[in-house]
């Protein structure tokens, strides 16, 4: 890739890892003490409610997140036009959307607290819309900063008056209150730095907004396959089994995604680059896109089998035993798919980069229609056999996840994988193995668990550079990213890698 390129990505890369361990460690404080305070059958309803909004959040996001990025990064000129047209039409799908989820809160036969709770939680669509749109435009101009800002306000925040609301007693209701004026929040302090996407903001060119609309379209209905993929689980679930069941599944899916918070920054990074570079530079596009795979297989490896070995230990710390121990088996399964859905964010980045939206909403349609197959089958014999129905929904997602990466591999553009390195795939395996050895060989001896995954990183790091896994200009470009030097610029905004 051009020294330009790797340059942005590193530096936005960076920037949103120190905005993830800021986040990460508020949502991490939450989490420990909502699912213990509130049981799993309170966070269970939490959760549903959650993802019941998510499915109308698609609806005022509608393709936001790539659509508008894409336009902005090949046209940053025209930022300022295109954020007023992608605003106007999307706060009225937001009062839409959130009129919609009210309907489905008193028609879909939910007890009244989970009502509660999606009316509560559904006034952030009202806003998510115009929050989608600065996003996206902070990410096509490549300068993730400002969001970083407006995410770690709203995480500590969010962490910081739940922590302190459920000591005094809150329920899932007070919860949601403050989850949605946290998101409020981060809205603020976007719109507050928003002259950085442009010095002037015109009239909206209604032409110009049904066109983005007529734009969008391909993007939305990937939205809506995709969200009702990672969300459809929960609601079958929540039909075919009992609260607590739902809770527990909820706990290990909660933690998964936190897991995958490295991907996602590095996918939101590379995005814009791969969208500026394709039809311009295929050599350049093809071998970023060869490079975060490669990249996302040795990430995702040991995330995988840390997950794994250590699963007992984090739903102990963060949701406590006996109440939560039927989530580890759930977590176990889900992270058996880590490596998977590490690839499938980089294939679905380069699809989507690559003008490939429509057969990208495609196969999430399809994989909507695979999963719903997989929960139907293995949730009732789950539930029958072990009182988990969780267990199958885990299941259900690793299948499905796997389904993704090999159709979406055969998707990707013509030649794209031409001279892939699949010794690297190999090489990280063997470090993995080397990895899970060394943690057998540890653990027995008394080791506290995470002086056991620190030390984890400087096994299977060696172990990779010991099989000659990087080129040099690979190696320098890691050790560059995390230099005291680099990370004094990018607190200054001055970054130079």
């Amino acid at each position: 890739m051009g020294k330009g390129s790797a340059q942005s990505i590193v530096r936005n890369t960076s920037i949103m890892m120190m905005q993830q361990i800021i986040t990460w460690a508020s949502t991490f404080v939450g989490m420990m003490f909502l699912a213990r305070y509130l049981g799993p059958i309170e966070y269970g309803r939490l959760f549903l409610a959650s993802s019941i909004i998510s499915i109308f959040r698609i609806f005022v996001e509608y393709g936001g997140n790539y659509l508008i990025a894409k336009k902005i990064s090949r046209s940053p000129e025209m930022a300022g036009q295109i954020v007023v047209d992608a605003t106007s039409y999307r706060i009225v799908f937001g009062v839409i959307a959130y009129i919609g989820a009210v309907i489905v809160a008193f028609t879909a036969g939910y007890s009244s607290e989970v009502r509660i709770l999606i009316m509560i939680i559904g006034l952030y669509l009202l806003w998510k819309g115009a929050l989608t749109v600065l996003v996206a435009s902070y990410q096509g101009l490549e300068t993730m900063q400002y969001t970083s800002v407006g995410s770690i306000v709203e995480a500590v925040f969010s962490s910081a008056v739940c922590v302190l609301a459920l000591l005094m007693g809150a329920r899932a209701y007070t919860i949601a209150i403050i989850s949605v004026f946290a998101g409020f929040l981060n809205f603020c302090i976007l719109l507050l730095f928003s002259k950085n996407i442009a010095t002037f903001f015109p009239s909206i060119k209604w032409e110009d907004t049904f066109e983005q609309m007529k734009e969008g379209l391909p993007y939305f209905l990937l939205a809506i396959f995709g969200t009702i993929y990672y969300r459809i689980d929960t609601l079958m679930l929540s039909k075919m089994a009992p609260e607590d069941v739902v809770g527990w599944y909820g706990a290990a899916y909660r933690l998964f995604d936190v897991l995958n918070f490295f991907p996602f920054i590095f996918t939101t990074a590379i995005f814009p680059v791969l969208s500026r570079l394709w039809g311009k530079e295929e050599d350049a596009h093809k071998r970023m896109t060869q490079r975060s795979l490669e990249f996302m297989v040795i990430i995702g490896i040991p995330v995988s089998i840390g997950a794994i070995i250590f699963a007992p230990n984090a739903i102990q710390l963060l949701y406590g035993l006996p109440a939560y121990e039927p989530s580890i088996i759930v977590f176990r399964v889900i992270s058996l798919g880590i490596v998977f859905l590490f690839a499938d964010m980089v294939i679905g980045t380069t699809l989507l980069a690559s003008n490939k939206q429509r057969q990208q909403s495609y196969l999430a349609l399809v994989a909507i229609l695979f999963n719903v197959g997989m929960n139907y089958y293995f949730i009732p014999v789950f539930q029958s056999r072990f009182g988990n129905g969780g267990i199958g929904s885990g299941i259900a997602t690793l299948l499905t996840e796997l389904f993704i990466m090999i159709t979406g591999l055969i998707l990707l553009p013509k030649g794209i994988l031409v001279g892939f390195r699949f010794q690297v795939i190999y090489k990280s395996i063997a470090a993995g193995i080397v990895m899970a050895f060394f943690l057998w060989f540890l653990l027995p001896l008394g080791v506290p668990w995470y002086i056991a995954a620190i030390l984890t990183p400087f096994v299977y790091g060696p172990a990779l550079f010991a099989m000659k896994t990087f080129n040099q200009s690979e190696h320098t470009l890691f050790v560059n990213m995390f230099t005291l030097q680099n990370m004094k610029s990018i607190l200054t905004g001055k970054s130079k890698v």
